[in-house]
């Protein structure tokens, strides 16, 4: 009782310092703590829905299986029945596409637990709040859960995480289980760059050659791997968005129709160089039949088609594609601009909005004004591509393959979390910052796999999370720290393997396993009934 009494006072002391009383990652819009904590066991809280959901089900499932990682903590003396977190949801549209409404209000007060929001997306966010707010004393091996009133949204619409399963083949459980992760945080965008030079990993059956340029037969993506991804991920509220990054990097297409590509021998020897051979029609025709086909799988108005990195000196080294520039009358940008100019047609065709790396425009190619601009390069090029009227995601600042993202040299390498919590979207930009609708974290693959993918995202991509959800004010790096170690924590328990970034103490259940899969299985029914909401 008297360390319950000494934690109320604690953080009735950090609420008149100003600074962030609860533990939660990211943190909320806004926060009200009451006057109460309620000591809670194991099994003891039950969630009910007033609507039916086959999605929100394996969501409240999930959560109910997370809240106590200790089942033998021990009895209140003063209580032992059961809570009921009552969620009410206002409307029964499960449509997970950008813009959705994910604000929730969630009211904990003596036996009255309310989670509120308008539909099954800030239901999930709420749900996740709740469960970071059980609070578990190892020394009296008991929980608790402080009485608050808390009304959430977020900062940024796009909240996004890419993943790279081309420069490695990561296969779909470790997918699925990055899906809790990013879910965990808040993230709620997938990003799935898919093809890149080295290796052409999507099954195609139009063209079913292409994966002649996996890294090996078993190294592939089926169409029902991807709709269970695509399913998965709508049970954490994550849109899931594929890249196929053309024209250029696309030597692996070349494996399986050596027709598509450009030949190049003095550019050869760097398979990133290869692109593909536009002044062929069949090409265009490949790609609309291709992604006629590959566009049903995902349910997100959004289809990213790359365009970073092109070696247009391939293009000039080609008889054919050179000839055809010269009876066409193009210089290398045009030839670039008539590629982007045919794939709008294929993306209105597919009823998709195209997003494309910053390179294009870098290049001189006047993109759709509805294209969606991902800027991998600098402020200055976002503010550039603003100020051209375009919507943009920024990523130059979130790249977490790199050892010194914002040019800082940091003793401990973990402690890049803090360059990434820095990075504000709208740092030196100074008009028309309203046509950033997020970011997204990304993490290359060329030396990350399965085995070393947690261990290189998490804790520091937490930082990205919270830049993108909560609001400005948010950014003291000396309050997030403790928050963050805490949360940290929290997912090393739910199989994530996050560690540290102070020292300090976890503790762990003895029969916790870190394994490569997700915490839950979706069965065929439920993957069938998740999409067709």
């Amino acid at each position: 009782m008297i360390k319950k009494i000494i934690l109320f006072f604690a953080v009735l002391i950090a609420i008149v310092i100003g600074q962030q009383p609860l533990n939660v990652v990211p943190y909320p819009q806004q926060v009200s703590i009451g006057t109460c904590i309620i000591p809670v066991t194991p099994g003891s809280i039950l969630i009910e829905s007033n609507i039916e959901s086959a999605t929100f089900s394996v969501s409240m499932d999930r959560y109910t299986n997370l809240f106590f990682p200790f089942s033998n903590a021990t009895e209140p003396t003063s209580s032992n029945e059961s809570f009921l977190l009552s969620v009410t949801i206002y409307s029964d549209d499960e449509t997970l596409q950008l813009g959705i409404d994910e604000s929730y209000s969630l009211s904990i007060e003596q036996g009255s637990y309310q989670l509120k929001a308008t539909n099954i997306y800030g239901a999930m966010r709420g749900l996740e709040t709740f469960k970071q707010l059980i609070v578990y004393n190892e020394l009296e091996n008991s929980y608790s859960i402080v009485c608050v009133s808390i009304s959430d949204s977020p900062r940024y619409p796009w909240r996004g995480f890419m993943v790279d399963s081309a420069r490695h083949y990561i296969p779909k459980n470790m997918i699925l289980h990055m899906i809790d992760s990013l879910g965990f945080s808040k993230f709620n965008t997938l990003h799935w760059h898919m093809v890149d030079a080295v290796a052409f990993p999507v099954e195609s059956n139009t063209y079913p050659d292409l994966t002649k340029g996996a890294f090996s037969p078993s190294a592939t993506f089926s169409h029902d791997d991807i709709q269970e991804v695509v399913a998965y991920a709508k049970t954490y509220g994550i849109r899931v968005i594929p890249e196929f990054d053309i024209p250029g990097h696309a030597a692996a297409w070349g494996i399986g129709y050596p027709e598509l590509v450009a030949t190049c021998p003095e550019y050869a020897a760097n398979v990133n160089n290869i692109p593909l051979d536009i002044s062929n029609p069949n090409t265009f025709t490949f790609i609309q039949n291709l992604f006629t086909e590959i566009a049903p799988l995902f349910i997100d108005n959004y289809f990213h088609t790359g365009g970073d990195e092109l070696v247009t000196g391939c293009w000039l080294e080609d008889p054919t594609i050179s000839s055809w520039m010269q009876k066409m009358g193009f210089s290398t940008t045009d030839a670039f601009q008539y590629f982007e100019n045919n794939l709008d047609v294929t993306m209105k065709s597919i009823n998709r909005t195209k997003i494309t790396w910053n390179d294009p425009i870098d290049y001189g190619v006047q993109l759709n004004q509805e294209t969606l601009v991902q800027v991998w390069s600098s402020d200055s090029d976002l503010q550039g591509i603003l100020n051209s009227g375009y919507k943009t995601l920024v990523s130059f600042a979130w790249y977490l393959d790199k050892q010194n993202p914002d040019n800082k040299i940091h003793y401990e390498w973990q402690d890049t979390w803090q360059d990434f919590y820095a990075a504000d979207p709208t740092v030196n930009i100074t008009s028309n910052a309203q046509n950033i609708i997020g970011g997204e974290a990304t993490m290359w693959a060329e030396q990350i796999n399965q085995v070393n993918w947690d261990v290189r995202v998490w804790p520091r991509a937490i930082g990205i999370a919270e830049r993108l959800w909560s609001d400005q004010s948010i950014n003291s790096v000396s309050l997030a720290l403790p928050r963050i170690g805490h949360f940290t924590c929290d997912l090393s328990r739910r199989g994530i393997q996050s560690g540290p970034l102070f020292p300090d103490y976890c503790p762990m259940q003895d029969d916790l396993v870190f394994t490569m899969k997700p915490n839950t299985k979706l069965s065929k029914s439920e993957i069938k009934l998740i999409l067709n909401k």
